[in-house]
């Protein structure tokens, strides 16, 4: 596995208050360009799970908004990987972002992506978060959550981008948020800080699990008589 130190996504914490982060940058771009152009879309989603190197298709519509720093094709994978991530969104997945007013792809767009940086880095939803809220609305297992946080946790960059399109296919539903800006900057870091990637991403899932095995009307604790499957909570 190799191991690029990745200065686009050190770029990125260092943005500071006010500023957008390039991750951020790049994200609302991809956004805009998928809602105005759909032979774009088409182009960008041609890369889902694949290697940097067969992503021939999206060399136009990326290299110029990809951040310079990022030179090395390993630097530059995570761009493509979620650029193409965002392309394969359903309509029913583009009609919930819009309903909640995330990644707006209107002409603010730029201000929409400044405005967000303000709030803590550590506070937005990771992918940790993101597959608890698909467990806590039904949309899958705890199990099967659980045991794909556990094996991410254990590949390398390679297997976690063949992985990824199938996962965050079962993540596009109702009321489960993705931060396109947030896996970006993870999927950067990878090969660097996988464990404290991994570590955080478990953290979350496991705190809003727990948040939502707690709250009433959600398991059997307020009426021990009644006892809930795991996979109905």
């Amino acid at each position: 596995m190799t191991t690029t130190p990745s200065p686009t996504a050190a770029a990125d914490r260092s943005a500071g208050p006010g500023k957008p982060r390039p991750s951020g940058k790049f994200v609302a771009e991809v956004l805009a360009l998928c809602a105005r152009d759909k032979g774009a879309q088409a182009d960008l989603r041609s890369g889902l799970g694949l290697p940097y190197d067969r992503c021939h298709r999206l060399h136009r519509h990326l290299i110029h908004r990809v951040p310079h720093a990022a030179r090395h094709p390993d630097a530059r994978r995570p761009y493509y990987a979620v650029a193409a991530l965002i392309a394969a969104r359903s309509r029913a997945a583009r009609q919930e972002e819009q309903g909640r007013g995330d990644n707006s792809t209107t002409e603010s767009v730029q201000d929409a992506a400044a405005i967000r940086t303000e709030r803590a880095w550590w506070e937005r939803p990771n992918l940790g978060a993101s597959l608890a809220e698909a467990v806590n609305r039904g949309l899958m297992k705890p199990n099967s959550a659980e045991s794909e946080l556990h094996l991410m946790a254990r590949v390398g960059s390679d297997s976690l981008h063949t992985r990824l399109p199938a996962l965050i296919r079962q993540l596009a539903g109702p009321g489960v948020q993705l931060d396109w800006a947030v896996l970006l900057e993870d999927l950067s870091w990878w090969d660097d800080s996988q464990d404290r990637i991994a570590t955080r991403w478990l953290e979350s899932y496991f705190r809003l699990r727990s948040l939502e095995e707690r709250s009433p009307g959600t398991s059997g604790a307020d009426n021990p008589t009644i006892e809930v499957p795991e996979e109905n909570q």
